[in-house]
């Protein structure tokens, strides 16, 4: 049972992030003033929702194998995208960042998508349909890097290669610590809700024990009735 929640959250969570990065591209592809540039964002965001395509049926493979308890945890709702924290509150990326370290943003996430895809190719297994259309949507990662880095190259010729690392190196911190934050949302709800259980069924017996005669006033003089009554 553990190994199947294993499966389905790392489905769960990668659908999540692929279409985060689908919003965020075709956002930027809005509000660029280049065509050029402005077409490139589209293909991209295309292929992202393409990737998210494959990963909710994939999600929905493993989903209809498990029990409908467990199913139900991980159904997708598009609040979630915010709640876990793939699209800011604040706004798109494209929006609070400026142009250099939105490109860096894509150029080091790329590479760290590609990265995790990898340790999902192992768990599908080798020679399946599953692993030919992951193994594509590696490549895809792959073309979008090196689009980020040909534009770096472009742009901002003076850029050191160690930045880079320090652009990969926070992203990869950012990445662990919303990981983090939403483990301890997990282990938070699975700590209150019996707490929340609990207290529901004690507001319901102390309610169900309440003598509701004493709430009709039909019939009733209201002068006679005591003054200690919650009437």
């Amino acid at each position: 049972m553990k190994k199947s929640q294993s499966e389905l959250n790392v489905f769960y969570e990668t659908a999540h992030a692929e279409l985060a990065s689908a919003l965020e591209m075709l956002a930027a592809c809005k509000v660029t003033e280049s065509p050029k540039q402005a077409f490139g964002y589209f293909m991209h965001a295309k292929d992202e929702y393409n990737h998210a395509r494959s990963f909710f049926e994939m999600l929905s493979k493993r989903g209809k194998r498990a029990s409908i308890e467990i199913a139900r945890d991980f159904r997708f709702t598009p609040p979630s995208l915010i709640t876990k924290g793939y699209i800011s509150k604040k706004g798109f990326l494209i929006e609070t960042m400026n142009l250099k370290d939105f490109i860096a943003f894509v150029y080091t996430n790329e590479l760290l998508a590609k990265s995790s895809f990898e340790n999902i190719l192992i768990l599908v297994g080798h020679s399946t349909h599953e692993s030919r259309r992951i193994s594509s949507i590696m490549a895809d990662e792959l073309r979008h890097h090196g689009m980020a880095k040909k534009f770096f190259l472009n742009h901002y010729p003076d850029l050191q290669p160690w930045q880079l690392m320090i652009y990969r190196t926070k992203e990869t911190i950012h990445n662990k610590g919303r990981k983090i934050y939403d483990a301890n949302l997990k282990f938070l709800d699975r700590l209150l809700t019996p707490l929340y259980r609990a207290i529901a069924y004690l507001a319901g017996t102390m309610a169900m024990k309440l003598n509701l005669n004493e709430f009709k006033r039909k019939g009733k003089n209201l002068m006679n009735i005591s003054s200690s009554s919650i009437l």
